[in-house]
């Protein structure tokens, strides 16, 4: 379980360090795409894994119920979310917008909802242990 621990904790530090590159490349490097409002649906999407990930740190390494892990996960990913477009006033050719931070919570609210109605509907023998250390 421990080695489970582990994954949980690096996906988490791995994808937010990624959504923190990301979000710090100058516009003019970020490839123009055809698709009506892609950079939206892209927000969504990496705040949807957001969600899920820092819900299930959360709930296996901080010990939290279903519900603490749920509001906290809401808290923290909002919070993710507007300060990572706060960050991007300060880069070249990036704008900060509500419309993005919208998409932001939107994205992790439907990851939470999502792993956190996986995790309510499984049976109890299948809960994984809350490991505490790190």
């Amino acid at each position: 379980m421990k080695r489970n621990a582990h994954l949980v904790t690096w996906s988490l530090y791995f994808w937010t360090g990624l959504m923190l590159v990301l979000s710090s490349l100058p516009g003019d490097e970020i490839p123009e795409v055809s698709i009506w409002q892609w950079d939206k649906i892209a927000h969504s999407a990496g705040f949807f894994v957001l969600g899920i990930l820092l819900f299930r740190y959360l709930w296996m390494r901080r010990g939290k119920t279903l519900d603490g892990s749920f509001w906290s996960c809401l808290v923290i990913g909002f919070l993710y979310g507007g300060l990572d477009e706060l960050h991007q006033l300060f880069i070249p050719n990036r704008e900060c917008s509500w419309q993005d931070f919208l998409a932001d919570c939107i994205g992790v609210f439907a990851g939470a909802v999502i792993i956190r109605y996986y995790y309510q509907k499984r049976p109890r023998n299948a809960q994984p242990e809350n490991i505490i250390n790190h």
